[in-house]
């Protein structure tokens, strides 16, 4: 219940950004065109953008489109709640669950049109399924534990990660502790086996349709460095002062040991793990390794449970929700996304007149910022012809500029502003070589900005 109310407090203040953006765009267009999107981008997140339909149907709005998140958010804090007392103690999972619900990186993305908050659900799902797998030897639950993956890689094939720290926490498990007889770890080794299997041929098809696109999905990434180590600690934390008393806390928790470490700590190590692979193969950003911040969550609730008295470990948790709580109201303000594609539509409707066109840059620009659809409709498409998929031409765009006195450019990444940026976009360079087009502004909103083109009377 504590994530759930935290996830809704403020959910329709910030401005939807560019990466909302599409999720909402492709969530309410028709599934012609959602096919034809995915054949070029984002087929990672063609579950997620399934999934999101029928609350489109609803709204595109702030609420409808990000309700999904924190109803997973919630999902997932129950779920911490329930690994940390079946792995440790019934005070170890609750305060591990409030934890979960009270950091700032969970609140973030329980308000994000993106999948990362159900993908971290699913993680939380598989690591249980796998614990009652390990304790029951049933070849059922390991069944179950690959469906689990299977649907985790489906939302993002990225958080397939998780296996590598599940296969640790399974040598654990079966050799930590004596057993029986020699032979009687074999079977669940076997079954994890398969239930991996299950996993790769399930996954398999997406895999290899969204081989293609790394280019498009993860190219702006750039390899790691050690100041990233106290990045993620401030994504999750909010600051690096709470960051600190949260490993302190987590070093705490993995002392204990038990089951709970060996789930935990495997698991909470990921997203170094994805820091030192992006040293030489860029994959590392904060919001791809959610899924491991339960982990960190069940270790920081087994330290606190630690603490004695009892009262002290109550103490902790409150003092750690009210350091974050600066951060909670920062996320929530208006213009704390990358972009503000709210104020940036609200300004461009104030702006245009009767007869403005629109170019944008790169083609598929329009799904990145017309979330906020009123300041686009009225304004002519010079980038597609009606009814057509593909952009124009260079030649075609500047046919279709005859009669238009001024054009909107709607674009990305403050390129206006190098004086060594070189735009590929045809049309950009037609409308740039077009003497009788003056760019008179540009405004930014965050990441997102546009310019306004005016023809001069000579």
């Amino acid at each position: 219940m504590a994530a759930l109310l935290i996830g809704l407090w403020g959910i329709t203040t910030p401005s939807f950004w560019r990466d909302e953006s599409v999720s909402a765009m492709a969530a309410a267009m028709p599934l012609d065109d959602l096919w034809h999107l995915l054949d070029s981008i984002d087929r990672v997140h063609a579950l997620y953008y399934l999934l999101l339909r029928p609350f489109a149907a609803f709204s595109t709005g702030e609420l409808a489109m990000r309700l999904p998140s924190v109803v997973a958010t919630a999902a997932a804090a129950y779920g911490v709640a329930v690994l940390g007392r079946k792995l440790a103690a019934p005070g170890a999972g609750l305060v591990a669950g409030l934890l979960y619900a009270a950091l700032p990186m969970v609140s973030r993305y329980a308000q994000e049109a993106r999948s990362y908050a159900i993908v971290t659900a699913v993680a939380v799902l598989a690591t249980w399924v796998l614990a009652e797998a390990t304790r029951r030897s049933s070849p059922r639950w390991y069944l179950a534990y690959g469906a689990c993956l299977v649907l985790l890689g489906w939302f993002h094939v990225y958080a397939l990660l998780l296996v590598v720290a599940h296969v640790v926490t399974v040598v654990l498990f079966r050799y930590s502790a004596p057993s029986p007889s020699p032979s009687s770890s074999r079977p669940d080794l076997v079954w994890f086996a398969g239930a991996l299997t299950v996993a790769v041929a399930g996954i398999a098809p997406l895999a290899l349709l969204a081989a293609g696109q790394r280019e498009a999905q993860l190219s702006w990434l750039k390899p790691t460095k050690l100041t990233d180590v106290a990045w993620f600690g401030e994504e999750v934390a909010g600051t690096v002062w709470v960051a600190l008393l949260l490993v302190a806390l987590m070093l705490l928790g993995a002392f204990s040991g038990g089951r709970l470490a060996a789930v935990a700590l495997p698991w909470a190590l990921l997203p170094f793990v994805s820091m030192a692979i992006s040293i030489v193969y860029p994959v590392f950003n904060p919001r791809y390794v959610l899924f491991a911040v339960p982990a960190m969550a069940l270790l920081a609730g087994a330290g606190l449970n630690a603490l004695r008295p009892r009262a002290l470990g109550w103490i902790g948790l409150v003092l750690v929700a009210a350091l974050t709580v600066p951060t909670h109201l920062t996320i929530r303000e208006p213009d704390r996304r990358p972009d503000n594609l709210r104020d940036m539509a609200a300004t461009l409707l104030a702006r245009q007149r009767p007869g403005d066109a629109v170019l944008y840059v790169g083609e598929n620009r329009r799904l990145f910022a017309a979330v906020y659809e009123d300041a686009y409709r009225n304004l002519r498409d010079l980038t597609h012809a009606p009814g057509r998929r593909t952009p124009r031409t260079a030649a075609q765009f500047t046919a279709a500029l005859d009669g238009v006195e001024r054009v909107w450019l709607v674009t990305g990444g403050r390129k206006h502003k190098s004086r060594d940026f070189v735009e590929d976009d045809e049309r950009y360079l037609a409308l740039m070589a077009n003497r009788d087009f003056t760019l008179k502004s540009t405004d930014d909103f965050g990441y997102s900005w546009f310019g306004l083109y005016v023809r001069e009377r000579r």
